[in-house]
């Protein structure tokens, strides 16, 4: 894998800088409260705190009640000093190169920015709804199909919602189909009013007034979604407001409707003059935007009307490229140290599986919550229950608190108790302790980006890694597109690298609302060509949308496949935005379609304990060379700071400044620190009363909190402005190529052989039965019984092919099928099979024996292939049985391995694999399977040891002269003679450009069958010991090889210069 860095930083600082918040007194809050650009800060913020901030009585000293306003202005005072997260106007941001220079960054004025001033989404929403409604609009507006829609069970199905308390709280709604519904959706499909509509449905039978009120009411059902739905991508949605309202006035004159638009163009204009404002009329040019939109209909709460994000045109200087490359090298340590993601994915993978093997069947009745498995499986966030809606509950919390710890959680456990051991305050990995852990197997996708702070001591700049990771590098940079032209060009740039690295298959942007006010941080500029809309609307064409009804998906050996139907192209969802999905109330679509991204990848790099961490009351900073992994950190309880509380309750300022000191000095808590509430840091200077006052009145009544030390310094700060120093954060993104994660190893279906026939039941061609029956018992029915019996199936000619596979559901069985030449055969099988088995269930040996529908898995096999696949796995299964009746006892067994060995290694040279392709064929199936058995050093070194115990055999087994195993030579040529149809015909086949299947995956659904017919049990780990082994015998070979040919070459070069 190569990762490199995009050429630009986006670099984030609080606006005042710790001048603002240093050591601030009595009077230093004073001046900083009547400081004109934190007033308008706080405006926008806080328009209630701040009335109250300005009837402060600075003249005195503050009584109980300005004290708690005092606090709560302290903590905005406090983020406008230290904090770097975006938020209105108390932290600014910009782009700066990165070139190999040290990094230093300069901000030559604070006091010139450049705001750019939105309407809240929430208030935009609420106004579309509302103008959707009015009688001058509505009757102009296009009206289109519901995003969620899908056909199920002769229904439409779709997701509607309403606002409850302010939130969207969702429904999964049914409407039965009919000839007028079907007809309105189909009309609106490109957009159409209703009058359109209407005139559709109107006929001899049908009056204009029924048809208009029919229309009205599937409007009304939310089956029609208006135009004027937002646009997550593109233009601002105001813009897009204006522009459907200013074509429908100009069409269809109205007064009222002149007004609407002229006073939403009047603020669009005054939203715009704000962004070069002064600061001491800002604050006046807002109100009259309030006035101004007090004269609509739609109601707005002030504080959370307006959103602002801040850029510094002033900024310069550069970010360190030496900085990131020490950090690119850092990578495969990371890797070592980060916690893989699984979880929702790989339950509904195997649900999925289980349910529908190999078939591909609609997204959408994948995840229909009553038929499908829904996402996460089984969760019935669609239903309704009165009594307990919105009341949040979870499992019962037990008494006993147990945590299961990966390898490398474990590790960090350790070194953190040892460091309690020795009253460490910093844990510094090193590589002795790197070599412990093994190297995951899951790589990086196309793009990704670093989120962190840098600092100077010494000389040597530290990094303070705050996140690494996402799935893509525009995730944490794409509500920010619209605030400058050079921030839209490294987001273009990120998402067209992503395009190039993977351009077998499509990214998709995922266009959803989930609530009107996450609209905020989750517009974006259009990035990709095609999107997905879901309860969102597109902002690209139609021919570059993809509906969810047009996505299929299957499951592909450990990966789950997207594919359109239309475009017959495998589909990536992408999600360039930092939204949280993975919460409670998200839809299952959108949910699975945004978890579906971190597939085959390690979405995040960096160290996490998870709740193990909360045992220890201090956790020391934890580094890896001059990167920062987590900063020190201690798990408060209420006990432990009680005499603080009291304290401060009872106003003993002197009292609570020696608790402060005792409190430090017993947990070793240094003086800059922040309290974390989840996503938020509060910047506390323990020495100071003012910030410690503050402090205590947060956490008074707080069970337990968290406290972090904060590392930036003056003497260590790499950003100034002339007024301050301030702390700072980067974002950088980084391309890694070429060997990212292979995010699918399958071909798009070909669609003209979807004829080919699927299903057969009892009285069709093919019959199928399950035969429960022992372990052991297996081989003595397969060789004794069915083999007998199939092939004298096929000498009477009453079928021309079988085969079995040995399965549990969970209970053991053989299943095994049979072909019939003509169905009028069907009663003689039976009768036969009948006869032969009913002493075997007489006795209990057979437990019970089911005939049941054999369901092909045309998407594992491909449609073309899959009467040779079937071919295929007759001529396995007579060989494998043929075997098995020749072995018995342990050197039996010894020789199962050895045969299955072999049987992999021939089928692979029969498809004309080298001993390169051997080993990259075997190593990627080792790594898959490594990460199914959780691969790590104890079941390496097993591995290993049993490696060097079967090595010689191993080498033996290519010597066929040896007549210890000639029986099972001789089977494995008539094998390789009778294989020779089906490799010509999978050879056509892919020549022609039908097959479907890629042969890498072809190979491993084989070689995975004939291992389960092979071995009695435990056949994936046997599978995965084959694959292991075998990766071993041909590194080794191919390193031989490959000393040989320098050799070779050494000789011929020296030959070559004496005959010059």
């Amino acid at each position: 894998m190569k990762t490199s860095a995009f050429e630009t930083a986006f670099v984030r600082v609080p606006i005042a800088g710790f001048a603002a918040i240093e050591n601030p007194d009595w009077s230093k809050l004073r001046r900083e409260m009547s400081n004109p650009a934190f007033l308008e800060a706080l405006y926008i913020a806080s328009p209630a705190l701040y009335e109250e901030a300005i009837q402060l009585d600075f003249s005195r000293q503050p009584d109980e009640k300005s004290r708690r306003v005092l606090y709560s202005l302290i903590k905005y005072l406090s983020r406008y000093a230290t904090r770097c997260t975006p938020f209105g106007l108390f932290s600014g941001f910009a782009t700066a190169p990165i070139v190999s220079t040290r990094t230093d960054v300069r901000i030559a004025d604070t006091g010139n920015l450049k705001r750019m001033v939105r309407l809240d989404m929430n208030y935009l929403c609420a106004l579309a709804q509302d103008l959707e409604k009015h009688p001058d609009v509505k009757p102009h507006l296009r009206f289109f199909p519901n995003s969620s829609l899908y056909e199920i069970n002769d229904q439409y199905r779709y997701v509607t919602y309403r606002y409850e308390n302010g939130r969207r709280i969702h429904h999964l709604s049914s409407a039965d189909q009919s000839e007028y519904l079907t007809n309105v959706l189909e009309i609106s499909k490109t957009g159409a009013r209703i009058d359109t509509l209407t005139a559709a449905l109107t006929d001899d039978e049908i009056t204009e007034e029924d048809a208009e009120n029919f229309v009205e009411s599937v409007i009304e059902a939310q089956l029609l979604v208006s135009e004027l739905e937002p646009s997550l991508t593109g233009e601002n949605f105001l813009t897009q407001l204006l522009t459907i309202l200013h074509t429908i006035g100009s069409q269809h004159p109205s007064v009222e409707l002149a007004h609407i638009v002229g006073l939403l163009q009047e603020v669009q204009v005054d939203l715009k003059t704000l962004e070069s404002g002064k600061h001491e009329t800002s604050i006046e040019q807002l109100n009259q935007v309030e006035q101004k939109l007090s004269r609509l209909s739609t109601p707005f709460d002030r504080k959370v009307l307006f959103q602002i994000d801040t850029y510094l045109p002033t900024l310069s200087g550069q970010l360190n490229r030496g900085l990131l490359n020490k950090l690119i090298a850092k990578i495969p340590a990371l890797l070592k140290l980060s916690p893989s993601s699984s979880g929702a994915l790989d339950d509904f993978r195997n649900r999925f599986s289980a349910q529908y093997e190999d078939e591909e069947i609609p997204l959408v009745v994948a995840l229909d919550p009553e038929i499908g498995i829904g996402f996460p499986a089984n969760r019935d966030q669609f239903d309704d229950s009165p009594l307990v809606d919105g009341v949040a509950a979870g499992p019962a919390a037990s008494t006993k608190k147990t945590w299961t710890l990966a390898p490398e959680q474990s590790f960090l456990f350790q070194k953190i108790a040892e460091a309690q051991l020795n009253h460490t305050q910093q844990i510094t990995i090193t590589e002795e302790d790197l070599a412990q852990l093994n190297q995951p197997q899951t790589k990086l996708p196309p793009t990704n980006a670093v989120l962190l702070s840098v600092i100077r001591e010494n000389g040597r700049e530290t990094m303070i890694l705050d996140s690494f990771g996402g799935t893509t590098g525009t995730s944490l940079l794409g509500r920010f597109g619209h605030t400058d032209a050079k921030v839209l060009d490294l987001i273009q740039q990120i998402s067209e690298a992503e395009d190039a690295i993977r351009p077998d298959v499509i990214f998709a942007d995922i266009i959803h609302l989930p609530e009107a006010r996450t609209g905020n941080i989750i517009i974006r500029p259009q990035l990709k060509n095609y999107q997905i809309p879901y309860l969102g609307k597109a902002s690209v064409d139609a021919e570059h949308q993809i509906p969810v009804t047009d996505l299929m998906i299957r499951v592909q050996g450990d990966r789950v496949v997207l594919r359109s139907k239309s475009l017959n192209k495998i589909i990536v969802p992408q999600l360039s935005n930092a939204h949280n999905y993975a919460q409670h109330n998200s839809l299952d679509v959108y949910h699975f379609l945004c978890a579906l991204q971190h597939q085959s990848i390690r979405p995040w790099l960096g160290i996490s304990m998870g709740a193990a961490s909360s045992v220890f009351v201090f956790l020391p900073r934890i580094v890896l060379d001059n990167i920062v992994l987590a900063e020190a950190r201690w798990n408060c309880r209420a006990q432990q700071v009680k005499p603080l509380v009291t304290a401060f309750k009872k106003a003993d300022w002197a009292g609570l400044k020696t608790g402060i000191e005792r409190w430090r000095e017993q947990y070793r808590i240094p003086r800059h620190i922040c309290l974390l509430d989840h996503d938020n840091e509060l910047y506390i200077d323990l020495e100071n009363p003012w910030l410690v006052e503050t402090f205590v009145n947060e956490i008074k009544s707080q069970d337990q909190f968290q406290i972090k030390e904060f590392l930036h310094r003056a003497d260590n700060a790499v950003v100034q402005s002339p007024t301050s120093w301030h702390s700072n954060q980067f974002i950088v993104a980084f391309k890694n190529e070429p060997e990212v994660a292979r995010i699918s190893q399958t071909a798009p279906v070909d669609e003209p052989a979807a004829t080919v026939s699927r299903k057969f039941f009892a009285g069709s061609e093919w019959l199928y039965y399950k035969i429960y029956t022992g372990i052991k018992t297996a081989d003595a029915i397969l060789t004794n019984v069915l083999y007998p019996l199939a092939d004298r199936f096929e000498k009477q000619g009453w079928t021309d092919k079988f085969f079995f596979i040995r399965y549990g559901d969970p209970q053991l069985h053989i299943r095994f099928r049979v072909h019939l030449t003509n169905p009028v055969f069907l009663g003689t099988v039976i009768q036969e099979l009948h006869d032969a088995l009913l002493p075997f269930l007489a006795k209990n040996i057979i437990t019970a024996i089911v005939n049941d529908t054999y369901n092909r898995e045309l998407e594992r096999y491909g449609r073309h292939s899959i009467d040779a696949v079937e071919n295929y796995f007759h001529l396995d299964s007579q060989t494998i049985l043929q075997f098995l009746s020749m072995i018995e006892g342990s050197e039996g067994e010894e020789c199962r391995w050895r045969f299955g060995m072999k049987l992999i290694d021939t089928l692979l040279n029969e498809f004309g694999f080298d001993l390169k392709q051997k080993l990259d064929f075997t190593e990627e199936k080792t790594a898959q399977f490594g990460k199914e058995f959780g691969y790590n050093s104890v079941l390496k070194k097993q591995l290993d040891s049993r490696y060097k115990e079967i090595e010689t055999a191993i080498g033996e087994l290519w010597d066929e002269t040896n007549d210890d195993h000639r029986f099972f030579y001789d089977l494995n040529r008539q094998r390789r003679e009778t294989l020779q149809p089906f490799i010509q015909t999978i050879a056509q086949l892919a020549n022609q450009g039908k097959l479907e299947v890629p042969l890498f995956s072809l190979l491993s659904s084989l070689i995975h069958m004939t291992t389960n017919r092979l071995f009695r049990t435990r056949q994936r780990f046997v599978e995965y010991s084959l694959y292991y082994h075998l990766h071993k015998y041909y590194r080794a070979a191919y390193g031989r090889a490959a000393y040989g040919r320098t050799v070779l070459a050494k000789k011929t070069a020296l030959l070559e210069a004496v005959t010059f």
